[in-house]
């Protein structure tokens, strides 16, 4: 019997083609566009691509974006070993710290967490519970339906979050009224601009809403803020121009997260969704990364 061969190696806009059933969108997108801060790399077992990891570097922290591994070559050691070698190139491109976070449920949340603490990682722990529903159901909805409608228009008031005017940003960062874990500063690499909806009045961000895309071609609602000032249909208002905008990005129904950061955003959740979700969970791990963890290959067989 021939013994195939594995190897790693670094991708780039070349090697996209192959590995990107195994990556999201916005890294996908990054490695087209060439971005510096995103490390990616591949796992190929003879000719033929089988799992990806991808990480975001900021400085000297990064957070792991992705991490799939094909189900032929899964419960082989396969994820474990791509990590590490990712976590060895971070290290030797001087990051010192590496976070994750990741949305799953039952024996796959699991078998992540373990995989993460046998790397090295942190115990993971709850970070939000995550609703997963379908846009399928919001299309009658006498509250949501209007999204999916040819004569839904944007109101005046609201706009993707990067085209709020410039006195409006600086203001809303420098706001004390919204924790750091809500702050659209948390949410880079992980949040879409044209995903990102804002109502502004009277020259202040008063609401938005922070969105990306999930590794299936999914929505996941990441944050949502209501500030003082706003009213309070403003969640609503933002969903309604969130989903239109899903809508027509992808021209098609989707499936729809909402992760759930505090009490308002959860009860929101529930009233529009009634009995039609899922319960998935959010989890964050992070590990401290040495200048000994380093390596300077880019391809490694296996």
């Amino acid at each position: 019997m021939v013994k195939k061969e594995w190897s790693i190696r670094t991708l780039d806009r070349e090697e996209l083609p192959g590995f990107q059933p195994y990556l999201l969108p916005d890294t996908a997108r990054s490695l087209e566009r060439r971005e510096k801060d995103v490390l990616a790399l591949g796992l190929v077992l003879g000719h033929n691509a089988c799992a990806a990891a991808a990480a975001r570097l900021s400085g000297e922290s990064a957070e792991l974006t992705d991490l799939f591994v094909d189900e032929i070559v899964r419960h082989r050691g396969m994820g474990g070993l791509l990590l590490e070698r990712l976590m060895e190139r971070l290290a030797a491109e001087g990051v010192s710290r590496l976070s994750a976070s990741y949305v799953l449920r039952g024996e796959e949340l699991a078998a992540m967490d373990r995989l993460m603490v046998s790397c090295g990682f942190s115990a993971p722990w709850r970070r939000s519970r995550v609703f997963r529903t379908h846009s399928e159901g919001f299309h009658q909805d006498p509250r949501l339906g209007a999204a999916f409608s040819p004569q839904y228009r944007t109101p005046q008031d609201v706009c993707a979050l990067s085209e709020a005017p410039q006195k409006a940003m600086e203001e809303l960062r420098r706001g004390e009224d919204i924790p750091d874990y809500l702050a659209p500063e948390a949410f880079q690499g992980r949040a879409l601009p044209e995903l990102c909806v804002a109502m502004v009045q009277d020259g202040r961000v008063t609401a938005y809403l922070l969105s990306g895309e999930d590794g299936t071609g999914g929505i996941v609602l990441l944050a949502a803020v209501r500030r003082e000032g706003a009213p309070s249909t403003a969640f609503q208002t933002l969903l309604l121009e969130l989903l239109n905008r899903c809508w027509y990005r992808l021209g098609r129904d989707f499936a729809f997260y909402f992760s759930v950061l505090d009490d308002k955003v959860e009860r929101l959740a529930l009233l529009l969704m009634g009995e039609r979700y899922e319960d998935y969970e959010e989890h964050s791990c992070a590990r401290l990364l040495s200048c000994q963890d380093g390596g300077e290959n880019e391809e490694v067989s296996l």
